[in-house]
């Protein structure tokens, strides 16, 4: 399994690779990390690949993935003050919440953030046409395989971090993420 995260807002933008350890599992708390200076989380929309494939035309993209959910990946305000391509690799990085069905995506999903206004008011989740697009592009480089979860930004506020706090994220008025900052 692998965690592929675009990191512009343009589908045809960087793409990042990270390592299955960079998950920080569901239900697990963050600890907050003593370097590094400050940090915050940037929201993305997490799209759960179903099926192997390579060079997937936008056609048949829809059919690569199954459902969607909403993730946190944790950086520090600061970047420069880590060493280069260490991001990439960093232990319990990134989260994501319970996963919700595909077909829901296309009717446009509101998000809602409980810590704090990141989100503006009636915001929508990309649809699947520009889900189905950053797949057949991301497939022309890599093969997807099951299980693989696709990171596409969001353009929110990051969320600031600071220990002893609590994050609560839903998405169609179904709670996504809890996530406890110790």
């Amino acid at each position: 399994m692998k965690i592929i995260r675009l990191t512009g807002s343009e589908p045809l933008s960087d793409i990042d690779f990270h390592p299955d350890s960079a998950l920080l599992l569901p239900g697990r708390p963050l600890f907050y990390p003593d370097f590094g200076g400050d940090w915050h989380a940037c929201l993305f929309l997490a799209i759960r690949i179903n099926r192997l494939g390579k060079s997937v035309s936008e056609k048949f993209a829809s059919r690569y993935y199954d459902s969607f959910s909403l993730a946190l990946h944790f950086i520090p305000v600061d970047p420069s003050a880590m060493p280069p391509g260490v991001l990439s690799g960093l232990d319990s990085s990134i989260t994501h919440g319970s996963w919700l069905s595909a077909a829901q995506l296309a009717g446009g999903v509101t998000i809602a953030a409980d810590c704090q206004p990141c989100c503006p008011a009636g915001f929508t989740l990309p649809s699947d046409t520009d889900v189905n697009r950053v797949i057949a592009r991301v497939s022309t480089y890599t093969t997807l395989r099951m299980g693989d979860i696709l990171l596409l930004p969001l353009p929110v506020s990051p969320l600031p971090l600071s220990p002893r706090t609590h994050i609560a994220l839903s998405a169609a008025d179904t709670a996504i993420i809890s996530l406890k900052i110790v």
